[in-house]
């Protein structure tokens, strides 16, 4: 992508189910507004992760193809999301002496290269985040920005997000053999939760993206990525389940669960339901039956969700709200479950930051692509090498192998 301010942004979600394409303007004064987009069902690609590389690079051009053809201009690079459980976080300290001085960008960036310097990873993975959550100025606990302050220790958190070389290269591959350049790998918890997450940067926010195979889930506190993960979890368990108990193809029981789908029961337990077309037969089902299938998966899901807050917990922090997203966050008393499990206030979350998005966007589903836009125009580099509204320098040995893919380092 060229580095002027009004470059097309676009943002390539690559899921499990779908493959989303968001692509937006930006203007002189960095506002964004909505273009135009593409969706294609997905094929090739397993809990978040490419198994198929050919078939999903002919879903990627074939999105792509729509795209084009819906703008009338050549796209040729895209920001893209990367997912699958291989996608972990964890964190390390890293700190340096100032000696009473006013701390500067170079004592900050020698902060966070001794925390990289402290990570242990294995030989198979690589960071795709490197993003400070805190910082101490002599043992001083809530700075944000500590710039210019004076002090005898600077100490730093940094939060990690790292996924397997291997996995990121084939989603490379894929990309690259759809004619498009990533210009820049974001993982995609980070993507959703861009979309979504207040503006309040002081909150304490959970986002859940609930896909199909798996869950995004990143926490936010002060502003900072706290923490993220993907867990292996998603809607496709609970179709699964319904395939199992009901003896239905996959195409009929995942209709079933759009349609009629919902995880507590009300006041139409006792109805009958009728079979779509895509069951191949004709015929009824107890909804209170197929609310009883659907709610056993959805609460395990919900467990599953509230293990990473339960720890954040226990790590001193104190989420105020968890926010879903993705394509199951919209089933039916899902969000009820989850405010049990996770003891939190839960909505769901749309994508906002980009003006004239269509009402058919504005879904959670869509939630991934259109952080990905977001997230590139407010990272992405300019001519300097990163953005603009950095705080400090950028730091180096981030790119390298697929590794010319831009790695971002957050202020």
């Amino acid at each position: 992508m060229a580095a002027s301010p009004d470059t097309l942004i676009v943002g390539l979600d690559v899921g499990s189910s779908k493959i989303a394409m968001v692509a937006a303007e930006r203007d002189g004064e960095g506002k964004l507004s909505y273009v135009n987009g593409s969706y294609r069902l997905s094929y090739g690609v397993r809990n978040g992760v490419v198994v198929d590389i050919a078939d999903v690079a002919a879903c990627i051009e074939g999105a792509l193809s729509d795209l084009e053809g819906r703008t009338g201009r050549r796209i040729s690079s895209a920001c893209v999301a990367v997912g699958g459980p291989h996608v972990q976080g964890q964190y390390t300290r890293g700190k340096m002496a100032p000696m009473g001085r006013d701390i500067g960008d170079e004592d900050v960036a020698r902060a966070i290269g001794d925390a990289r310097a402290s990570l242990s990873l294995p030989e198979n993975r690589e960071i795709i985040h490197e993003i400070p959550r805190a910082y101490l100025v002599d043992g001083q606990p809530g700075v944000h920005d500590p710039h210019g302050m004076a002090g005898y220790e600077l100490e730093v958190e940094v939060h990690y997000a790292t996924g397997l070389s291997t996995t990121i290269s084939n989603l490379a591959k894929c990309v690259g053999q759809a004619r498009l350049t990533p210009d820049m790998l974001v993982a995609a918890p980070l993507a959703s939760a861009e979309a979504v997450r207040p503006a309040d940067e002081r909150a304490c926010v959970v986002v859940a993206d609930i896909g199909a195979e798996t869950t995004g889930l990143a926490i936010y506190a002060d502003g900072a990525a706290w923490s993220s993960a993907v867990l292996p979890v998603g809607g496709a368990d609970i179709t699964r389940d319904i395939v199992s108990q009901l003896k239905l193809p996959w195409a009929g029981a995942e209709d079933l669960k759009l349609r009629y789908g919902q995880c507590t029961p009300g006041d139409d337990e006792y109805e009958l339901v009728e079979m779509p077309p895509s069951a191949g037969f004709d015929g009824f089902v107890p909804r209170a039956e197929l609310t009883a299938v659907i709610r056993r998966r959805a609460a395990a899901l919900a467990q599953a969700v509230a293990v990473p807050l339960h720890e954040a917990r226990g790590a001193g922090l104190d989420p105020e709200a968890l926010i879903l997203t993705g394509g199951s966050a919209d089933l039916l008393g899902l969000d009820e479950l989850l405010a049990r499990a996770c003891e939190l206030p839960v909505s769901r979350g749309v994508p906002r930051g980009i003006r004239g998005l269509p009402a058919g966007l504005e879904r959670p589903i869509f939630a991934t692509a259109a952080g990905l836009v977001l997230w590139y125009a407010h990272y992405a580099p300019y001519g300097d090498g990163f953005a603009s509204n950095r705080r400090f320098a950028p730091l180096p040995g981030l790119v390298a192998g697929v590794k010319k893919l831009f790695r971002v380092v957050l202020p």
